[in-house]
């Protein structure tokens, strides 16, 4: 939460004011609720936007519907007043205090360093989604069972396609036919998560593209995931699999009819995108699914014994990430020298050396960003050990 803006005191005040005290600035609210996608369950309001999701009361839920999306307090107050509510100051407090307004953050140069190294953006709300798959959003059940049918042919899929490819190690160039069905298959894993976690009763979740550590990534917000029981949390973090195993399906359908090549090239792109998602030293599905089955048996000394080992694991290959990215460092720095003696190079092809300086930056930040995540993880670890006051010694 934002805290109320301090005074702002000047040094250059004027002779004929030596009492003065500037103003407090006129603080600018935010309603960040405004937009975001809503469902009804057990009895309240999930508000889901594009990062997170919030448990709301109906009225909150309506208010922030109704009133603007950003703002001043004497704007809200007025727009309360419209609304015909009694007491408008009382129960803006109340939504400051709720979160549901906030003030909203300045623009500073920590803020532009973390929209370049970890941009967020938006690609299909959950809004499209909902009118792509109609009726079902309103019923998780007949969701849930479409995923089990989904999930017997996404293993079909799946095994014919490592089948196929158990010979073909290499991988061919990628030409514009292959990329846009990897692309694809990559768009379709996202709503697969996205659909799970309608099926375990937590909404449609908006998609959007990101870059982590040096890959860009499409990425699905499924915050809320903790308050599912077990077997939905494993729905969620397996739906893209499912999904994506459903296409690799149909790829191979494709190729077996056509005997086209692109098919059969996508197909093992897509396995080896697969593989990359499984790997649960990377912060993606292996890792959050590794992550719902530790915590669920964190209490046994035989769970806390892995996680040492995978922390260990995790902590070698971060520093083996860094020492391949750095190594990186000086070929990236010599050919920058070689496009500033000459800025034409750039749309010759010195645009892939911008590129690559710029994956190779965001690269060693996220490398070590991952000490910082598991040296928490370590501390919650070495947390659990300790007698709670009042336990038997």
């Amino acid at each position: 939460m934002q805290t109320v803006a301090d005074f702002h005191r000047s040094s250059h005040l004027p002779q004929h004011t030596d009492n003065y005290m500037a103003k407090p600035a006129i603080i600018e609210y935010e309603n960040h609720l405004k937009k975001a996608y809503s469902i009804k369950t057990e009895g309240k309001v999930l508000a889901i936007t594009d990062t997170s999701c919030y448990y709301l009361a109906e009225e909150t839920a309506w208010l922030s519907a109704n009133l603007p999306e950003t703002g001043h307090k004497a704007g809200y107050l007025r727009s309360l007043e419209e609304l015909g509510l009694d007491a408008p100051e009382k129960i803006f407090d109340k939504l400051v205090s709720l979160g549901a307004l906030r003030a909203k953050a300045r623009r500073t140069w920590k803020n532009l360093l973390g929209v370049i190294l970890t941009p967020q953006m938006r690609f299909i709300p959950a809004q499209l989604q909902e009118k792509f798959f109609g009726i079902l959003t309103d019923r998780p059940a007949a969701a849930a069972r479409i995923v089990r049918i989904l999930a017997t042919l996404s293993a079909a899929g799946l095994l014919w396609g490592l089948a196929a490819a158990w010979g073909h190690v290499s991988v061919d160039a990628i030409g514009p036919a292959v990329l846009l069905l990897v692309i694809s298959g990559s768009l379709l894993h996202e709503l697969g998560h996205s659909f799970a976690a309608m099926a375990a009763g937590i909404g449609l979740r908006p998609i959007g593209f990101s870059v982590y550590l040096i890959y860009p990534v499409f990425y699905t917000n499924v915050s809320g995931i903790e308050k599912v029981p077990l077997a939905g949390r494993i729905l969620i973090d397996c739906g893209g699999y499912i999904f994506q195993g459903v296409f690799l399906l149909a790829l191979m359908l494709a190729n077996y009819f056509t005997a086209h090549p692109a098919f059969a090239e996508a197909a093992r792109w897509i396995l080896l995108i697969i593989f990359f998602n499984l790997n649960p030293l990377f912060r993606t599905d292996g890792y959050w699914l590794y992550k719902d089955l530790y915590t669920e048996h964190k209490s046994n000394r035989w769970a806390r014994a892995l996680h040492y080992i995978y922390l260990a694991a995790f902590a070698a290959f971060s520093v083996y990430f860094l020492w391949r990215v750095g190594g990186r460092l000086g070929d990236i720095w010599r050919d920058l020298n070689i496009l500033a003696r000459s800025p034409g190079y750039f749309f010759s092809g010195g645009y892939r050396v911008v590129l690559g300086a710029y994956f190779v930056f965001v690269g060693l930040a996220g490398g070590l960003r991952r000490f910082k995540e598991g040296r928490l993880e370590l501390k919650e670890l070495r947390e659990q050990r300790r007698p709670r006051h009042g336990d038997k010694a």
